[in-house]
């Protein structure tokens, strides 16, 4: 025992008169890890041009880029789609259909053995409804100015009495774009079964429209179930579907 004792202390002594060596070069860092390709998931939403959604959604072509690469899916008729194999980074993937508004969503895609599901994202028939014609006058009522306005137009399937919906937008100036005053009551009436009129009186306070004042009206159709909204992943919001269809203007002087 008395031996053993003797040692420890030896080699204490010995371990505390050694001095540290310098630290040794430090070796390469290896490669950051990064996830293996995954797939990217989801739905697309077929509706028609009135807002009805479609039983059948199959033939969306969805593609998107990495480098030099290129990567497509349809969709089935459910409107499933699987984007197979899809290294890790951020895609800008476009949705086409003829006959239907093309779109794009972003998607932060981080890759592995889990999907990449992105849900349902809407898209709608192209909007079909023609203007033909816009004529509007104006007159004053007591502090108001009231602007009567005729919109005629193709009906979309001559003779269906389904129309898109309409954005009215009365400005002072020809460059910016306001929406001045409130609408009334509009009205749609079948001329001849081809073709169709929306009437509508829109009021403006006086104090804002002086006597020789030039009013620009402009009409364009927007879908019928204007609602809809879709989802951008590029800023993580959620945005008013991106297409209106045809337009139309005109432009009248109030005078007293």
């Amino acid at each position: 025992m008395k031996n053993i004792a003797f040692l420890s202390i030896f080699l204490c002594l010995i371990m505390a008169c050694v001095k540290e060596g310098p630290p040794g070069p430090k070796g390469p860092d290896g490669p950051p890890y990064a996830w293996p390709p995954g797939n990217i998931t989801g739905y697309v939403e077929l509706r028609d041009e009135f807002g009805s959604l479609m039983e059948k959604r199959d033939s969306v072509l969805l593609q998107t880029y990495n480098a030099d690469s290129i990567f497509r899916a349809y969709t089935d008729t459910n409107g499933f789609f699987n984007l197979k194999a899809i290294p890790p980074g951020n895609y800008d993937i476009s949705l086409s259909k003829p006959g239907f508004d093309s779109i794009h969503t972003f998607v932060q895609h981080a890759g592995g053995q889990i999907d990449k599901f992105i849900g349902n994202v809407p898209m709608r028939q192209h909007v079909t409804t023609k203007l033909i014609s816009l004529t509007a006058t104006a007159y004053k009522e007591d502090n108001l100015i009231r602007i009567p306005l005729e919109l005629v137009f193709n009906w979309p399937a001559p003779p269906r009495k389904l129309v898109s919906g309409f954005v009215i937008s009365v400005d002072t100036s020809s460059v910016r774009r306001e929406f001045l005053g409130f609408e009334g009551i509009s009205t749609i009436t079948d001329i001849d079964g081809v073709r169709g009129k929306m009437s509508q009186i829109r009021s403006v306070s006086a104090n804002i429209v002086p006597s020789g004042t030039t009013l620009y009206i402009s009409v364009r159709v927007r879908p019928a179930e204007p609602s809809i909204l879709w989802y951008s992943y590029a800023t993580g919001t959620q945005v008013s579907y991106p297409y209106l269809g045809d337009s139309i203007r005109t432009q009248i002087t109030y005078t007293e």
